[in-house]
C-alpha cells in the first residue's frame, strides 16, 4: 500500500485553478470533482478526478506531476 502524502492546501487550490485555466470544466457528482475538457486530444488526459477524500486518479496524478514541475509558489510549497 503507497504512503499517503499530505500536500499543502495552497498547492491543491492552484492546482484545481490550473487545470481551468487549460480548459477543463469541472462537475461535482456524489461528492468527487469530475473534470472534462472540451478538446479532445491526447495531450489533455480524460476522467481527470478528484475524490471526496483528496484522492488522486490516475490521469489526475499525472496531470499533478506535471504542474509540480512548473515549481507554482517557489521555495513556498
Amino acid at each position: 500500500m503507497a504512503k499517503h502524502r499530505k500536500v499543502n492546501p495552497l498547492m491543491s487550490t492552484a492546482f484545481v485553478i490550473w487545470l481551468t485555466h487549460l480548459g477543463y470544466k469541472g462537475v461535482l457528482k456524489n461528492g468527487v470533482v469530475c473534470f472534462y475538457h472540451t478538446v479532445t486530444s491526447k495531450n489533455f488526459p480524460r476522467d481527470v478526478m478528484i475524490m471526496e477524500k483528496g484522492r488522486l486518479n490516475k490521469p489526475a496524478t499525472q496531470l499533478f506531476e506535471e504542474f509540480k514541475k512548473y515549481n507554482p509558489f517557489g521555495e513556498v510549497a
